[in-house]
């Protein structure tokens, strides 16, 4: 059994085989494999690493950090066996081997098909307040700086591209106000922003009349796993030693677990979807950079401010067509029930003239009987005749007629066309043809 075995020797052990298979050669348990790779900093492949390897993918392995701290840098398989002359030499070849350098994101460099463009002294009032807040800005250890607030556009990009983004900003805001068209920055700010931060924050809004298209300026920032230095790999093992000691302690990272890049890489998005469902937006790439392109994203917004004209009209005479079609059922259910009082006037006529024909045969037949009794009868008969005919009089039956408003000479109920817009007058606000 190996009794000794530097980090750089185990590093490459657990990064060639599985754990199990490592433990195995050792003649080690594989949780005392990862027990002894935890306390001397030797970083250990996942399992998503093997399941990588085995479908043919170079999958990446963390990079290896030497330390000066000899109880770190050897491992003791069998603390009671002694180190010799052999054990120290390997150690040394180990601490003076080669340390490879972290992967680092290459700044982005200048395009050469780009334009040539100075500081904006007096940035547009629209863009003022952005721009005053982020020369004003402190960046963080990351070189980013992060903005918000009342009035305030919601970015977050790396220091290096502030002018160009208060330049950028400053042109399509001025190029859109010859078209017609003004900007506002709109939008959640705050904490609302910082929580939400591509649908929540801040952004320009342009606007022609009623009609407004948001749009956004945003850089590609990369993220990357943090690889942590000899100093914080330090820190973090003398503050897990002071755990052990004081369990009370919480948990406390010595180290971001993440490194925030700028790329450099600027992009203007428009915030709306198209009437066929797309959406827009235009980022720095290989043939050109966003200074070059300002009058054709000036040109496209002023297209997607139209577009949003023409869906809002369609939607407008789709509410009003909707309106007319309500209009009519509704005016269909009053002829409903106005029928339903015709007909039942109409047998109210009937049945009264039918009752009018019956008194009148019965006043003839009973006009000549003397008895008391049915002489008040014939009395009350004849009144009665007398009502239903004066309430079958053409004068009077017109005048109740017109009150009830049953057969009006204009009829109040009839069916509108289906198309509202024949029967109003032309707006300049139209759809075009």
């Amino acid at each position: 059994m190996i009794a000794h075995i530097t980090r750089r020797e185990m590093y490459d052990l657990v990064w060639a085989e599985p754990l199990d298979t490592v433990a195995g050669k050792l003649g080690i348990s594989s949780w005392h494999l990862k027990d002894l790779c935890t306390r001397h900093r030797v970083p250990v492949p996942a399992p998503a690493y093997w399941r990588d390897k085995a479908t043919g993918k170079d999958p990446r392995k963390t990079i290896f950090a030497s330390s000066d701290d000899p109880t770190v840098e050897l491992i003791s398989l069998d603390p009671n066996s002694p180190t010799d002359s052999v054990v120290e030499q390997r150690l040394e070849r180990a601490r003076a081997a080669p340390i490879a350098l972290r992967h680092v994101v290459k700044p982005r460099v200048a395009n050469p098909r780009t334009i040539e463009w100075s500081p904006v002294e007096k940035p547009h009032k629209v863009v003022a307040l952005t721009a005053h807040s982020l020369r004003r800005a402190k960046p963080d250890h990351d070189g980013i700086v992060e903005i918000s607030g009342e009035g305030l556009l919601t970015l977050r990009l790396g220091a290096d591209s502030i002018e160009r983004v208060i330049f950028i900003l400053d042109s399509v805001v001025r190029g859109l106000e010859t078209r017609g068209m003004t900007c506002t920055v709109a939008g959640h700010s705050g904490e609302i922003a910082r929580h939400r931060r591509r649908y929540g924050q801040a952004q320009v809004e342009v606007h022609r009349g009623a009609d407004k298209v948001p749009f956004l300026l945003t850089e590609s920032i990369k993220r990357q796993k943090h690889e942590p230095t000899v100093a914080e790999l330090k820190a973090e093992e003398r503050y897990r030693l002071a755990r052990q000691r004081n369990w009370s302690l919480p948990y406390e990272r010595q180290y971001p677990e993440f490194d925030y890049i700028p790329t450099g890489e600027l992009a203007i998005s428009v915030e709306a979807y198209s009437r066929d469902q797309r959406r827009r937006n235009w980022r720095d790439n290989s043939r050109a950079t966003l200074e070059s392109r300002i009058k054709d994203i000036i040109e496209d917004l002023d297209g997607w401010v139209e577009s949003a004209r023409v869906g809002r009209l369609e939607r407008e005479r789709s509410h009003r067509v909707w309106q007319r079609a309500e209009e009519n059922r509704k005016r269909a259910e009053e002829r409903k029930k106005r029928e339903t009082a015709r007909d039942n006037l109409v047998d109210e006529i009937v049945e009264l003239g039918q009752k009018a024909e019956q008194l009148r045969s019965w006043i003839a037949w009973a006009g000549d009987i003397e008895d008391a009794e049915t002489r008040r009868m014939l009395s009350w008969a004849r009144e009665r005749l007398s009502e239903i005919e004066r309430a079958l009089d053409p004068a009077s039956f017109g005048d109740w007629l017109r009150e009830h408003k049953l057969f009006p000479e204009i009829d109040p109920f009839a069916s509108l066309p289906e198309d509202p817009d024949l029967d109003t007058p032309s707006s300049q606000d139209s759809l075009p043809a």
